[in-house]
């Protein structure tokens, strides 16, 4: 989609906007100044409203979001609707710093993402208590805008039994849906739902509700690759679309024209967006709606908001500058030590604590290189210091240079600086209040960081890994205190830390709780000083250190120096050597592992997020009874989380069993708990959250190490898995209640949690499990079993190998499940691979063997062991079973593997598993269905509804029992069939014993399938059978025949039966058929016999496809009953006839042959005959022969029917299908070779070669004709044989009527092999053979059939063969996938030609840094010789050295040897580019080499794709004198230039449409010869076909001299069809466009010459897809010319690249008449006439824009533009228009990609191809939307172009990990009008507010990846989101959080559960302090 923002807009305002902003500032300051100043509130207000107004007015809408949320927060401020007012205020402080940050970030990245910002939006609405906006509420993709379809395309639509196939999809629907529900077979389930997205997608066609089935299916696709995961919220979205499903079921085809719901079709399309991975469908869709555009990808957005984010620059930079400045200092000290005599080391002792304070606040500041250097030198000086190191020049000149390296990198941090001169070079100093407040705030942080960690210890049970990181923290802290300087308080703070080691980490005793107090009250002390200092720096507060004082003297410590002193030192003052030398490994910050910023340590995870529970109580109690009760919509959605939680702790639990140390599965456990817990509380599960709690507070205690994950644990874990499905199924049914087992495991939990080990589970659980009531029972049940196992036993001792018997599975499986339930786990676990064992090989009908009898035989006795044990010890092990176990697994999987491993061809059946299960899954399903409608049915015997579904449903389980190869079960369903058949056909009355027999049958097919899944053999039903078969005999005796009601019940007897019928037929004949009823039979009949023709030819193609048959049976009865109402017998008798035929053929009594397609075709036939005379009011003669026919067919269906037409059957083909290909790729190949030698033996008859060459290819065509049995061709072949040996023997002479012949039976021999091809019947040619026959025959006495007189036309002959060229087939697929091969290596050319040009543009880049670099260099050197020497002067003076050369001195030498290496190591790195520019010059030069070669061989593949068009003059030739003949018109076909070639591609898919328009040419141009002689044209018709070359195309030019198109009969066609308004008046060029319309037709019928006449919408359709295009000119009686013009190879094209907006399009060079270039002024003076047009050249044209034509973009404002903008001029038939389009790329040759079938019908584009940098850019064909442009509605005024835009709700962001509270959260957001974002975490969050800038943010504090506080500092770090309300929203009440979270920034925290008034009350405020 196009970028719509108009930047240049708002640069205009931006500069205002700014200055507004700022405005409403220093107001919002005013007001935090003094709080009852409501002026100021309003004054803001007024400017943040104009800041709205501006940023509507240039449609900046996520820019407007903010501002609107901002004004909307000032509103609740000004009507104290804020909680939190002083929070709202710095929120929007935040706000207004943050919005100016934004635009420009918009105005430099050209792009406008509401997604940034959304977080600040989000805490602007969480600060007056509205709800926060969710993601998925900026996603908004453009959804389509489908046209109704009229009724006529709906009729065309809607299939056969609409309302049964729809309720089928939907059955299959819901099943599927349960299936994934109960994630069993995920993959079938997911087979089934693509199945009914399909086939919903061909029936809605092009419909409104279309995009809703096709965006499922790309859905469906997505989740069975696996890039989409099955969860409840997918789950939710289908039933959705199983409402839609149903709407269409109730409104039938109407339905599909209204549009599926939006948020339906929106919640659908953003899971595709958000897919990481997307499959072909799922691009297409994204493709389709722009998603990349609706939701960019969150890599972006985490950029957008990553350059957002940062630390206050200026604050930044005020903290290193004072930094330089302290280097500074030390420097000037370190200069004078250098220039005294250096006899006083001690002087060195004065930069030792500046140095600490500088290395302390880079260590604060997170700088952990510049502090590792400072450190280093601290070292060096102290050693000096101490006299452990001479000070020379050089370890004094490597300090100065250390310093120097920090200075320069700090002042590279602040800024480039340019010194005027060497006074400048010092950086300025600055007021250091801000640093101060900024250290002391951090510093506040880090106490409570380290208070956290003491109490973590304590917690722990005294575990100092508590402790390990609590020392660097509090020296960070020290050295900050010190550097601002507070000495005193730094030098209390190092004693405390001296405690901790010393007496916490160092000393092994526990410390006292007086100890503890002792050191709290310190930090405590010192916390409470720092926030006094930061809230009033003047106020008196060293009281507080007096209090510090104190207590560290009662602990022994006591502060270093005195508090007047000015510095504190942070080592020792006397150090020994070797601890000098050591000084860096003692201090722990010197580790770059331990090096941490202050954000990182705040971002650490602590053990104090996570308090113990401080309460227990005793019960957990269910919600009051007379509280009211959850919404049922909540519940479920709560009821779906728990199903994934379950699912995450089953994951998870046996893992972490497993692996104790496993911390990630520990966490999830923790967290899923947490979960558990919060939304449990949320929808009153209280038993459930509470027991939840228990386990998290349990879960916390372990992951503090303060609990051990002992086995009592991970028991207790396992017990709670288990209660909480019965738990979750109480809340379901609202039957919470207070449980013992329930307490029991809560207190347990605590106790844990505790320290405390409370009674095992185990015991209490095994105590009950084992009773020994229970165990008695079990003891009887087993000695039953071990009977039945003795018994097989038995068995096996007389003969083995024995089959499994049902009893001994039987007997094996109860015992397993027996002993399961009754506890007994020894007995369980050997019967368990036992009964495995029996069941695998029953299943694949194994006989068990003498190995399998000993394994039960041992097993016996086992059994027997551990029944005696169940006395004394029930759990006790059964010696021997482990090892038995063992060998039962191995040998059975020994038996699997060579069964898998087994020759198919062996004798043994093998029932397929897979098939089995899915014909139990369906079978069970149609029997319960079939046992419902059998009741309804006996309830109601009258409706014929019932019988018609039973007879479907049984009809496919019998089919689904054959292919399972199940023949009890297929019997049973047979004679049921029959049964049911015989009540259809009415010769059946139901009765009592009807049903009960029905019913029987049915109970009989539900055994047997219980039966097949015990994995038993299928007991035979043979009682049954006959019962069914007893009662359909009965029914067809004649002494029980008689009239049967509607409702099924006999009326009349036999005797009574005669004068009935007599009196029926006396009623007939006086009153006769009643004209009125016969038209309206007609009428209907037309439409049945048509459907049911079509059903006909669809089953004849695919007889294994029953759906048409079950249509054929329906259509036959329809037409039986309205010819018996309309009295017409004839047509009744043959359909009741046919009914029978087809019912038997859906119940399988018959099968298909070629007899009985014949039949059945001469019926159909008869039937339209019949219907025929009927419309002429002919009397119909009764189709006896064919009734007797059908009848002798069924009664003995092995026998072919004797019709009563004599034909001539002809051998089918069908023994081998690949036999038959290859006969036909050689019999083609045949064709062309002997057509092309008749030619040349033609043009010279004298030439026997070709006679050879023709007798030749027909004996290898006759011999491969009968190999695969085609006799018609064989016979042919042969005649013309023998033909060819008389011409060869000299006993015939070529003449015309010879050739004729010969010319004849070539036409017919192609026409046969076409007609095979095409898989239609191939009829014998016996005139053509007798013909033949009688002219190679001349004595005998018949006479030949007169051939026609035909004109032998003498055809210039084919050259033959070059007979020494090679040639080599290669196969077309091979070839095109080098050409496209080819392509893509130009493509990849391209890219690596862009990557080389973008290395030398950063070699050029890298050549000026070089030269900057060197010259930097010069002027150092240059100021170091000019400081040398003026140092030299001053102390020539002073010394008396006037001669002395202080360049010669080894310090200067050595500056000058550092200057000299960096002016080397500058050359080196020029010779380096200069090394790298020449190989990116060789690999330039290598790649235009490269890409000539690849040029010539694309040619070559090209012209290897190239073909001569002559190859299909032949076939063209064949079709006009065939054609010809069958008219008996006098034709002459010419072509030219037949010996230009084409693409290979092109020829074969303008194959058939050139054979159409000759075809209709022939019939339908060219008029008899009659006509023509009486018109004054000669008697023979001229046909010419004329091929050229022009540029990159190929033109076709048709012609003939016959009459021309009608135009006349065209229009009152169009005007007929409503194509063309009566009264219109149109030129005759747009009356031949109707011509192209599908299925226009002027022809009175249809012929098999050519179809229906003129249409030509095939054939312009397949020109349209080849990317060319067609003009049709016609002359009344002159005749037609077809121009179609096509490019040269659909491969490689030329095209234009345009732009519009941010899409990049190629268009065709060969549709585009010319391009301009338009000032935009007159441009727009242009857009602005009513309707826009342009002239150019004389010629008026429609002008238009491409985003406009195309539907993507709106068109853009020309005003303010200054160059010219780009114009197509395109024609379209009589039509101009101009195009225009934003910029131009130029025209390049692009390699044309198909887009597949999905896009065939895409309107508009015609392929895509590839750019060099990778770009897909897709290829237009502009004339197809130009000719679906309709006319232009006149345009609006101007001044209503910009309307003003609605009023838009807050932007909320719901961030919490359970997905009950986003959906009760967004539920009450959203009914209170607020928009709502969710995310399940905080990366989530963070991805969301890169693209959406909310106006409040709801955030929970624990969640998976990042939790609340780490989002909250994210927020408040960055400079965009800084300003957004954050309210926090969690189950973490305790003070210690609150403090935490308001310290961090946030602006409001609340409990779970909250109250709504209370929330909405904060989001309220919050957003309107941030408005």
């Amino acid at each position: 989609m196009g970028d719509r923002h108009d930047y240049v807009a708002l640069e205009w305002v931006k500069g205002e906007i700014a200055e507004t902003l700022r405005q409403a500032h220093q107001a919002i300051e005013a007001v935090l100044d003094d709080p009852q100043s409501v002026p100021g509130l309003g004054e803001c207000l007024a400017c943040i409203h104009q800041v709205h107004g501006s940023l509507q007015m240039v449609e900046f809408y996520g820019a407007a979001l903010l501002a609107e949320e901002m004004e909307h927060l000032v509103e609740a401020l000004q009507n104290d609707r804020v909680s939190h007012r002083d929070e709202a205020l710095h929120l929007l402080l935040q706000a207004l710093g943050q919005l100016p940050i934004y635009l420009d970030r918009v105005q430099g990245a050209r792009r406008d993402l509401p997604l940034v910002v959304l977080p600040l939006i989000n805490d602007l609405r969480s600060a007056r208590g509205e709800s926060r906006l969710s993601e998925t509420s900026l996603f908004s993709p453009q959804l389509p805008e489908l046209a109704p379809l009229g009724e006529e395309t709906l009729a065309l639509l809607e299939p056969a039994e609409l309302p049964n196939v729809l309720r089928k999809l939907r059955q299959m629907l819901q099943m599927a849906l349960v299936g994934l529900l109960r994630e069993q077979d995920d993959q079938t389930h997911l087979a089934y739902l693509a199945k009914v997205f399909t086939r919903l997608e061909a029936i809605s066609g092009n419909s409104p509700l279309s995009p809703l089935w096709q965006v499922a299916s790309a859905l469906v696709e997505g989740m069975r690759e696996g890039r989409i995961a099955n969860s409840p919220a997918l789950r939710s979205l289908f039933k959705d679309a199983d409402k839609e499903l149903k709407r269409l079921l109730e409104q039938g085809m109407p339905g599909l024209n209204q549009p599926p719901p939006p948020e339906l079709l929106k919640s659908l399309l953003f899971y595709i967006a958000k897919a990481e991975h997307p499959t072909g469908q799922m691009l297409t869709m994204k493709d389709r709606y722009s998603l990349d555009d609706a939701l960019p990808d969150s890599a972006m957005v985490d950029e957008e908001r990553a350059r957002l984010a940062g630390p206050d620059r200026d604050a930044m930079r005020s903290v290193l500058a004072a930094l330089c400045e302290e280097l500074v200092r030390v420097k000037e000290r370190l200069d004078l030590f250098v220039r005294s005599d250096r006899q006083h080391a001690s002087d060195l002792d004065s930069l030792l604590a500046p140095l600490r304070q500088i290395a302390d606040t880079l260590a604060v500041l997170g700088f952990g290189q510049p502090r590792k250097v400072i450190i280093d030198q601290l070292a060096v000086v102290l050693s000096l210091a101490q006299g452990q190191r001479e000070p020379n020049d050089a370890t004094l000149m490597d300090v100065a240079g250390a310093l120097l390296y920090v200075e320069a990198t700090l002042a590279g941090m602040v800024g480039t600086v340019e010194p005027e001169s060497p006074e400048d070079s010092r950086l300025p100093t600055t007021d250091l209040t801000q640093i101060h407040q900024i250290v002391i705030k951090e510093a506040r942080i880090c106490l409570q960081q380290a208070k956290d960690m003491i109490v973590d210890y304590i917690d722990a049970d005294w575990d100092r890994q508590q402790l390990q990181s609590l020392p660097a923290l509090l020296t960070q802290v020290r050295g900050a205190l010190a550097m601002i300087p507070l000495a005193r308080a730094a030098s209390l703070l190092e004693a405390c830390n001296g405690f901790i080691r010393e007496h916490l980490l160092l000393d092994p005793h526990e410390p006292g709780w007086q100890q503890l107090d002792s050191l709290a009250d310190a930090i405590t002390s010192l916390e409470y000083y720092l926030e006094r200092l930061s809230d009033d720096p003047q106020a008196p507060s060293e009281h507080l250190l007096d209090i510090a004082q104190k207590s560290l003297a009662s602990l022994g410590f006591f502060p270093d120096e005195e508090p007047g002193e000015p510095h504190v030192p942070v080592l020792d003052d006397v150090l020994s050597p070797s601890e000098a030398l050591v000084m860096q490994d003692l201090q722990e910050l010197d580790d770059p592992q331990i090096v941490q910023s202050l954000a990182e340590v705040l971002a650490s995870p602590v053990s104090a997020v996570n308090p113990p529970a401080q309460t227990t109580p005793g019960s957990l109690l269910p919600p009051p009874a007379d509280e009211e009760p959850v919404d049922d919509e909540l519940r479920e959605v709560f009821l779906e989380e728990t199903g994934e939680v379950l699912e995450v702790l089953s994951e998870y639990l046996p893992r972490w069993s497993a692996e104790p140390d496993d911390r990630a599965a520990l966490s999830e456990l923790r967290r899923a708990f947490h979960t558990l817990k919060g939304s449990g509380r949320m929808v009153r599960a209280l038993v459930l959250g509470e027991l939840a709690w228990a386990v998290e507070n349990l879960l916390n205690r372990v992951l503090e190490n303060s609990v051990e994950p002992g086995p009592a644990v991970r028991q207790l874990l396992a017990d709670t898995l288990l209660l909480l499905p019965d738990l979750i199924a109480e809340f379901a049914t609202n039957g919470q209640r207070q449980r013992h087992d329930v307490d029991q495991l809560a207190a347990r939990a605590h106790a844990l949690a505790k320290g405390d080990t409370p009674l095992p589970a185990e015991d209490v659980e095994d105590v009950a499990a084992l009773d020994p009531l229970l165990l008695e029972i079990f003891r009887n049940e087993a000695e039953t079993h071990l009977a039945s196992l003795n018994r097989f036993l038995d068995q096996a001792a007389e003969h083995v190998p024995l089959q499994a018997s049902d009893e001994l599975q039987r007997a094996l499986h109860t015992l397993k499940g027996s002993a399961s339930m009754a506890g007994v786990s020894p007995i369980a676990e050997l019967a368990a691979p036992l009964d495995k064992l029996a069941r695998e090989f029953k299943a694949h009908q194994l006989a068990l063997d003498l190995d399998e009898v000993e394994l039960l035989l041992e097993a016996e006795g086992l059994f027997r062991v551990g029944l005696r044990q169940l006395k004394h010890d029930p759990l006790a092990p059964i010696v021997g079973a482990q090892s038995l176990i063992k060998r039962t697994e191995t040998l059975l999987g020994e038996r699997l593997e060579s069964i898998l491993n087994a020759p198919s061809s062996a004798v043994r059946v093998k029932r397929d598993p897979q098939l089995i299960n899915n014909f139990l899954a369906q079978g069970m399903d149609i029997l319960l269905d079939a046992e419902n409608l059998l009741q309804r049915w006996q309830q109601h015997p009258g409706e014929r509804q019932e019988l018609s579904a039973l007879l479907d449903e049984l009809t496919t389980l019998g089919e689904a029992a054959h292919l399972a190869d199940l023949l009890p079960v297929d019997v049973l369903c047979e004679a049921l069939l029959d049964l049911y058949g015989a009540v259809e056909e009415s010769s059946l009355a139901v009765s009592e014993r009807f049903f009960h027999e029905a019913q029987q049958a049915h109970e009989a097919l539900i055994n047997m399938l219980d039966e097949l899944a015990a994995g038993q053999e299928i007991t035979p039903q043979p009682q049954r059978i006959r019962a069914l078969h007893e009662l359909l005999d009965e029914s067809l005796d004649p002494s029980a025949m008689g009239l049967i009601r509607s409702d099924g019940s006999r009326t009349l007897s036999i005797r009574e039966l005669g004068s009935a019928t007599a009196e029926l037929q006396q009623h007939s004949a006086d009153s006769g058929p009643d004209d009125e009823i016969v038209e309206i039979f007609l009428e209907e009949a037309v439409d049945i016999l048509d459907s049911a023709g079509q059903a006909l030819q669809r089953w004849l193609k695919d007889p294994e496809n029953g759906a048409p048959l079950s249509s054929l049976q329906r259509d036959l009865h329809t037409l039986k009953g309205g010819a018996r109402m309309a009295e017409v017998a004839a047509v009744g008798d043959l359909a009741h006839e046919l009914e029978g035929l087809y019912q038997g053929l859906v119940d399988r009594r018959y099968s298909h042959s070629e007899a009985l397609g014949r039949l059945l075709r001469q019926s159909h036939e008869r039937l339209a005959q019949f219907l025929e005379q009927l419309h002429r009011h002919q009397t119909l003669d009764p189709a006896q022969d064919l009734i007797e026919a059908i009848r002798r067919f069924r009664q003995g269906p092995s026998a072919s029917p004797e019709t009563p037409t004599a034909s001539v059957t002809q051998d089918g083909p069908g023994h081998d299908p690949e036999l038959l290909e290859i006969f036909l790729e050689e019999g083609f190949d045949i064709i062309e070779n002997s057509g092309a030698a008749l030619l040349r033996w033609q043009a010279e008859s004298g030439n026997r070669q070709e006679v050879e060459t023709l007798l030749r290819d027909l004996h290898t065509l006759k011999g491969g004709a009968r190999m695969v049995e085609i006799g018609p061709i064989g016979d042919l072949a042969h005649e013309l044989e023998y033909l060819y040996e008389s011409l060869s023997a000299g006993t015939l002479q070529g003449s015309a009527e010879l050739f004729a012949l010969l010319q004849r039976g070539q036409d017919r021999l192609a026409q046969m092999l076409d007609a095979v091809r095409a898989g239609q019947p191939c009829p014998p040619a016996d005139r053509l053979i007798s013909a033949i026959q009688n002219f190679s025959h001349p004595l005998v006495v018949q006479t030949p059939a007169p051939v026609p007189p035909v004109a032998v036309k003498v055809e210039p002959a084919a050259p033959a063969p070059e007979a020494g060229a090679d040639m080599v087939k290669v196969s077309a697929e091979l070839l095109d996938e080098l050409v496209n091969l080819a392509g893509e290596t130009s493509i990849f050319r391209g890219r690596i030609e862009q990557q080389v040009s973008d290395a030398q543009t950063a070699l050029h880049e890298m050549e000026t840094t070089i030269e900057r670099m060197r010259d930097q260099l010069r002027r150092l050197d240059t100021e170091t010789q000019g400081r040398i020497l003026s140092r030299q002067q001053v102390d020539a003076e002073r010394l008396g050295y006037e001669d002395f050369d202080p360049l010669e001195m080894d310090r200067h030498s050595q500056l000058q040897q550092l200057s000299r290496a960096l002016f080397e190591s500058a050359s080196d790195l020029l010779d380096l580019k200069e090394t790298l520019d020449r190989s990116t010059h060789d690999a330039e030069n290598l790649l235009q080499q490269q890409g000539r070669i690849n040029t010539e061989l694309q040619e070559g593949l090209m012209r290897t794709r190239m073909v001569p068009f002559e190859r299909m003059l032949p076939r063209l030739k064949r079709i006009v004198r065939q054609v010809a003949e069958e008219l008996g018109k006098d034709v002459a076909f010419s072509v030219g230039n037949a010996e230009g070639e084409m693409d290979r591609n092109v020829l074969e898919r303008m194959a058939a449409p050139l054979e159409h328009m000759l075809r209709n040419a022939v019939d339908h141009g060219l008029e008899s010869a009659e006509v023509r002689l009486a018109a004054g044209k000669p008697a023979q018709g001229q046909i010419s076909l004329d091929l050229s070359r022009e540029g990159g195309d190929i033109v076709f030019d048709i012609r003939d001299d016959g009459a021309g198109v009608p135009l006349d009969a065209v229009r009152r066609k169009a005007i007929k069809r409503g194509l063309l308004a009566p009264d219109a008046e149109i030129s005759d060029r747009e009356v031949l466009q109707f011509i192209l319309q599908p299925g226009f037709s002027t022809a009175e019928k249809i012929t098999q010459i050519s179809g229906r006449g003129v249409g030509m919408d095939v054939v312009h359709e397949e020109v349209r897809q080849l990317g060319g295009s067609m003009s049709i000119d016609s002359v009344p009686g002159q005749g037609v010319h077809f121009r179609i013009r096509l490019p040269f190879t659909v491969s490689v094209n030329r095209a234009l690249m345009v732009q519009c907006g941010e899409d990049q399009y190629a268009i065709p060079l060969n549709t585009i008449d010319g391009i301009v270039r338009v000032l935009p002024n007159e441009l727009d003076g242009h857009f602005r006439l009513d309707p826009p047009s342009y002239q150019y050249g004389g010629q008026r044209y429609e002008l238009c824009y491409l985003g406009e034509l195309l539907k993507t973009a709106p068109r853009p404002k020309l005003s303010g533009q200054s160059l010219p903008v780009p114009v197509l001029l395109v024609q379209c038939n009589d039509r101009h228009i101009a195009v225009q389009v934003d910029t131009m790329a130029g025209t390049r040759e692009i390699v044309v990609k198909s887009l597949g079938p999905q896009f065939a019908s895409v309107q508009g584009v015609s392929g895509a191809t590839i750019l060099g940098d990778g770009r897909v850019v897709l290829i237009l064909d502009l004339l197809a939307p130009i000719r679906a442009m309709q006319a232009r509605l006149p345009q609006r005024p101007a001044s209503h172009d910009i309307e003003s835009e609605p009023h838009k709700p807050l932007l909320v962001m719901v961030v919490d990990d359970s997905v009950t509270v986003r959906k009760v959260t967004s539920r009450l957001l959203e009914r209170h009008g607020m928009n709502v974002l969710t995310a399940k975490d905080g990366v989530d969050a963070m991805l969301l507010l890169e693209e959406h800038m909310p106006d409040l943010m709801l955030l929970d504090i624990e969640m998976p990846r990042m939790d609340g506080f780490e989002v909250a500092m994210h927020v408040r770090d960055d400079p965009r989101l800084m300003r957004l309300p954050i309210i926090m929203i969690t189950s973490r009440t305790g003070q210690k959080h609150r403090d935490r979270a308001m310290a961090i920034g946030v602006n409001d925290y609340l409990g779970k559960p909250y109250q709504e008034s209370v929330l909405l009350e904060s989001i309220a405020l919050w957003s309107k302090k941030h408005a």
